[in-house]
């Protein structure tokens, strides 16, 4: 039986950022991401949610325990999907590659956003 680990929010994120990289994505396709996710779930900027919350910059457990829990979800659905659509993501410029990589990470945050308690 393989040996199994604890799943972690760094787990998922690091899954989650693999993914866009696999699907072709660069360090903007992945800032995009996070702010288009961040702006679904939470309805704020990456800023105001670290501000408005009293956590640190840079420092995603020093937020309340929902919103971990809420990026963990979406990353790990977006994770999953953009799994499903790896060779299938291009064109003819690095900006549209991340649009649709983008894309696909603020379709999943409204999914997500329909299950969240606030």
């Amino acid at each position: 039986m393989p040996l199994r680990k604890r799943v972690t929010g760094a787990i998922v994120f690091r899954r989650f950022t693999q993914t866009i990289k696999d699907n072709g994505g660069d360090d903007e396709a992945y800032q995009l991401s996070i702010q288009a996710e961040t702006e679904e779930l939470f309805g704020c900027s990456v800023r105001e949610l670290y501000e408005g919350t009293g956590a640190r910059r840079h420092r995603r457990d020093t937020l309340p325990q929902p919103a971990q829990e809420a990026y963990m979800v979406n990353e790990s659905l977006s994770a999953n999907e953009l799994e499903r659509l790896e060779g299938t993501i291009g064109g003819e410029s690095q900006d549209e590659v991340n649009a649709q990589i983008t894309g696909v990470v603020r379709q999943q945050a409204k999914q997500t956003r329909k299950w969240l308690p606030w």
